[in-house]
């Protein structure tokens, strides 16, 4: 059994996607500071919780096999100043040394937003490598985009694999092959109602460029999930772009590789959740990474394949009717279809 220290937790990504790998697996510790986090976190996974990972004794930790975290990336993300290490938050990957070089977790699985990769921070990612490498760990790193594996988001995220032994480095066959999307974005919509959109909101310029930013239900894929409050993260557009509605919360964890029912989303309000997906892992990809990382064999199921026997979801109706809740113009049809 693996015993998973989880730094930078959110709800869990890392304990969600070892079970989805199915690797048999403790968790013998948890650091996460934000309290919406804690709860999701609480409420779907055991593990003792040690708070702010800059408050933590390595040596009043317990011993385990797999560190995990996805270290505070807005100092690096493209949407944001890009401060990087002169941001206290670009710090922070400094703790998972400090407590990896005491405990010396045989695995590592670290994450950042792609921005990291950029020449803006070439420099904080080689002081990255090189300390990894200074406290014992061969590493492979690469960016990869959840629309490459299987879930419907455009998410481009760098993974760094961490091995201490020599043999289990040997053993690494690299990241997982790409896949066919076979998932699409208006597949996890739930068959809701659109409201119209009031005619003032396309009055100026602004106004008109944040509709059109929108994305609709005959879109393939997503854009990026971030943090923050906007127009194009909560809501979506039916097909004709008339008419819209909140992207509901389990819909948006649809979009990090969730089942239904496979996360307790109670007592989470829809601006938390938001928030917790925007920071998450998306589970469908990172239990590809781990059975590679751990030499899983598995027979191979497509994820969206719980929706239904085809695979396929289709709760919108592709048909314009006035009974039905979901309000998609005929005239959408065809190029819904043209999008399957």
């Amino acid at each position: 059994m693996i015993k998973l220290f989880e730094m930078f937790a959110g709800y869990g990504g890392a304990s969600f996607s070892l079970k989805r790998a199915g690797i048999d697996f403790e968790c013998v510790g948890v650091s996460e500071i934000e309290k919406d986090a804690m709860r999701c976190y609480t409420q779907n996974h055991k593990g003792y919780h040690y708070g702010d990972c800059t408050k933590i004794n390595p040596n009043d930790l317990p011993d385990f096999d797999l560190l995990t975290g996805g270290f505070p990336c807005q100092s690096f993300s493209m949407a944001g100043k890009g401060k990087g290490e002169q941001d206290t938050r670009g710090t922070l990957f400094y703790e998972i040394i400090r407590i990896a070089e005491v405990k010396k977790p045989r695995w590592m699985l670290l994450e950042n937003v792609k921005g990291l990769t950029t020449k803006n921070h070439k420099k904080t990612f080689e002081t990255i490598l090189s300390e990894l490498d200074r406290i014992g760990y061969s590493v492979d790193y690469k960016v990869l985009n959840s629309k490459d594996y299987g879930t419907p988001q455009d998410r481009k995220r760098v993974f760094f694999v961490c091995f201490r032994d020599s043999e289990d480095w040997e053993k690494w066959k690299g990241f997982p092959e790409k896949e066919e999307l076979k998932l699409f974005f208006n597949e996890i919509l739930d068959n809701l109602p659109f409201r119209e959109i009031p005619p003032f909101q396309f009055r100026n310029y602004g106004d008109k460029k944040r509709i059109n930013g929108l994305k609709s239900v005959s879109d393939k894929c997503f854009h990026t999930l971030t943090t923050n409050r906007s127009h194009q993260n909560q809501y979506i557009l039916n097909g004709n772009k008339t008419m819209c509605r909140l992207f509901e919360k389990q819909e948006v964890f649809r979009l990090m590789g969730f089942k239904d029912g496979e996360i307790n989303l109670n007592k989470i309000s829809h601006n938390q959740a938001h928030k917790l997906a925007g920071n998450g892992w998306d589970i469908n990809l990172v239990s590809k990474i781990f059975q590679k990382m751990f030499n899983v064999i598995v027979p191979h199921t497509n994820f969206p394949s719980e929706f239904s026997e085809n695979g396929k979801r289709h709760n919108i109706s592709l048909k314009d009717n006035s009974n039905e809740l979901s309000q998609i113009s005929s005239n959408d049809e065809t190029s819904l279809n043209n999008n399957i």
